[in-house]
């Protein structure tokens, strides 16, 4: 897959990540897990404000807005019309060589000046976004709430790299379709003309250095997240001596990358088996299961009904390409990790269909139509100029297959299973944002004037600043060794690998590890202890799906326990029921959602406490079929603590009383249940759910 970034989920795998979701945050800044669904290569999609809570708005925001001018350098700088800042355009000649355009376009930027003038300026932080495509203004309360801490003393900068929000978003008409065809590819270039290569990274980082110079700024803090790390590392090769230190977050390399990828296809299996591994209820080989599946799929695919993250009944296919898609998408959305392995023996082994067709329902693409947070003709302008192609894109588009074709051939001949468990033929037929491989083949030939796959100069010499590369455990988009490859090219570089971390570590990370690193690296230019860097809790696994109770292993009895084997197998369904809606949440936007065999469920945050609580209520939900959940789950994101009150009714068992208690903060944590069922005292343990 190819490079982008855009929705911290996941930042880290956090499993609870203190957010603000579904219609308890600013819709404005929203940029919702879905939306990265559509366009998913390398680094298109990080997840800006899904997973930040309103406690991370720096303070400034809900003070009132700014009523004077500022001067900043050259440039007058006016209030923002919303938020407590300074908006600016910069003027900037769309083609600096005057060959293929002599328009300008105004590059958008907003500047929040340090907040307390009496103390000395420590110099300016820029934050810089994913995609390509989406706006870095889009994302303001994710970038303000990881550098908030250094605000007293520093200023900070938000630019809309050329072609998004404000600088003159590109739109064209495959923002609005939910499936990229090489027809809309080409009518999209066409749409463009000849300026379709003129919003690639080096313009881009040309205009922040032109805007650098304007406000007088010095050298700066820079912090990129996925595709905002090979804009950076753009901006670094382009304009070195601009830097006092340089973040690069889930980072891919801008030169001497394949186009195959072989290293995304390599993390996605090191990640698959290393979840099952970690997990205290995974058994066996997760990739052997799945190349199981896709065998089955490939001769038996299989349609059906079920719900959408809203819980609307949608139909749905599962086959070979909806099970590459769910295996692409992993590293954005914990809950495929999470249940892809025992929905894959669910269906291998009794033909239940119901896991798998729902997870293919809850991650259909979405269509973000707001050009302002995400252009998606911007994405294909700089993924089709900046990323290198198996097809020369300086050739005509009549010369493009036939190199296709012997690309593919020796790839074949090179690693044939290079994609496993899926085949090179089943990849290539994937979804053009998803195979990535044919994205280009119908784009615009480039001029001579600006060749492809070039952002950065021949004869570049990277910055020396300090340089620190993050990378997360389980990122298969742009994985640890893309980023290790990144934090070779410079001399003074730190690497920090992030255990069962996603893609982007540091935004919105509830245990603070990433943020914290990237923060100290900032504030004193070395990265300091990492240790928690290979403390994050594992992603835990759901052990079975089953759809009676009795096929359950029971929970565990402790002293004290009444409670018969299948009145425990009932409390096992119960807690592996709360398990499941909590998880839902991750793909949940209006609050409302449905079980998986029945029932429905309800969330809202409790605005009542000073933490940040969610509550669930459980209405007859059903995980399995003969055991229906009754109540009300409290899930606190500040500290990782669940509490269930739950009542249950199961088929052979009496209704019960249980509560429920773990946290999902502790590795391998265990989950501890009293209650009583049919009068017996139940006092038992088992996995987390």
């Amino acid at each position: 897959m190819t490079p982008n970034s855009g929705m911290a989920a996941n930042s880290h795998l956090n499993e609870v990540l203190s957010t603000a979701h579904a219609d308890n945050i600013d819709s404005g800044s929203l940029i919702g897990e879905n939306l990265c669904n559509l366009w998913m290569l390398r680094g298109f999609c990080t997840f800006p404000a899904r997973f930040v809570t309103a406690v991370f708005w720096a303070s400034w925001l809900v003070l009132g807005i700014a009523q004077d001018s500022l001067q900043v350098g050259t440039l007058s700088l006016e209030p923002c019309e919303e938020i407590e800042a300074y908006c600016g355009f910069l003027e900037r000649p769309l083609d600096p060589t005057g060959t293929l355009s002599s328009e300008t376009i105004e590059i958008a930027f907003e500047f929040y000046p340090q907040r307390d003038e009496a103390l000395d300026n420590l110099g300016t932080i820029v934050a810089t976004e994913g995609g390509p495509g989406y706006a870095t203004t889009a994302s303001r309360d994710s970038f303000l709430g990881l550098f908030d801490p250094f605000l007293e003393q520093r200023n900070f900068l938000l630019v809309d790299n050329r072609g998004t929000g404000g600088s003159g978003a590109l739109e064209c008409e495959l923002q609005y379709e939910t499936e990229l065809t090489q027809e809309l590819i080409a009518g999209c270039a066409e749409e463009l003309g000849d300026t379709a290569y003129l919003y690639g990274s080096a313009l881009a980082a040309d205009d922040l250095a032109a805007l650098l110079e304007a406000l007088e700024l010095e050298k700066i803090d820079l912090y990129g997240d996925s595709y905002g790390t090979f804009f950076s590392q753009t901006f670094a090769g382009r304009h070195p001596n601009r830097l006092r230190s340089l973040v690069l977050d889930a980072a891919y390399p801008v030169i001497n990358f394949s186009p195959w990828y072989p290293e995304n296809a390599d993390a996605m299996r090191y990640a698959l088996k290393t979840v099952c591994e970690r997990s205290k209820t995974c058994e066996g080989s997760s990739l052997e299961r799945l190349a199981q599946l896709a065998q089955s799929l490939r001769s038996s695919p299989f349609t059906g009904t079920a719900p959408d993250g809203d819980g609307n009944e949608v139909e749905v296919e599962m086959n070979v390409s909806g099970l590459g898609y769910l295996m692409a998408l992993a590293t954005y959305t914990p809950n495929i990790y999470r249940e892809l392995d025992a929905a894959a023996g669910a269906w291998l082994e009794g033909q239940d269909s119901a896991p798998l067709l729902r997870m293919v329902a809850e991650n259909l693409p979405f269509v973000e139509e707001d050009i302002t947070a995400y252009s998606a003709a911007l994405f294909m302008a700089v993924s089709c100029s900046d990323y290198t192609q198996i097809y020369d894109m300086a050739s005509g588009l009549e010369e493009r297959p036939a190199q296709r074709e012997a690309s593919i051939a020796e790839q074949r001949a090179l690693d044939a299973e290079i994609y496993f468990p899926l085949t090179i033929d089943e990849y290539l037929a994937l979804a053009l944002d998803y195979s990535v491989v044919d994205l280009c083949l119908s784009w615009s030939v480039a001029p001579e004037a600006y060749p492809p796959a070039q952002p950065v100069l021949p004869d570049a010499t990277f910055t020396d600043a300090p340089v620190l590369v993050l990378s997360g455990e389980l990122d298969t988009i742009t994985s640890p060794l893309s980023g290790e490859q990144t934090a070779a090219f410079f001399a003074n570089s730190h690497y920090v690998q992030v255990a069962n971390s996603l893609h982007v570590t540091a935004l919105g990370d509830a245990d603070n590890c990433a943020s914290n690193i990237v923060r100290y690296f900032v504030e004193n230019l070395e990265p300091g202890d990492t240790s928690c860097a290979s403390e994050i809790t594992e992603i835990r696994t759901v052990p079975e799906f089953v759809k009676a109770a009795r096929s359950l292993k029971p929970a565990r009895a402790l002293g004290g326990n009444e409670a018969t084997r299948g009145e425990l197998k009932t409390v096992t369904a119960a807690a592996l029921s709360v398990g499941d809606v909590l998880t839902r949440w991750w793909v949940n936007y209006d609050g409302d959602g449905v079980g998986l065999r029945g029932g429905t469920f309800n969330y809202t945050l409790d605005e009542e406490r000073e933490e940040t609580i969610y509550q669930f209520e459980l209405r007859a939900l059903r995980w399995t079929e003969d055991v229906a959940v009754t109540g009300v789950v409290d899930w606190n994101t500040d500290t990782g603590d669940i509490s269930a009150q739950l009542l249950v009714r199961g088929e052979g068992t009496e209704p019960g009383s249980l509560t429920l208690h773990w946290s999902d903060r502790e590795p391998r944590a265990t989950a501890t249940v009293t209650g009583r069922i049919g009068g017996r005292g139940v006092h038992a343990t088992l996995p987390a759910p």
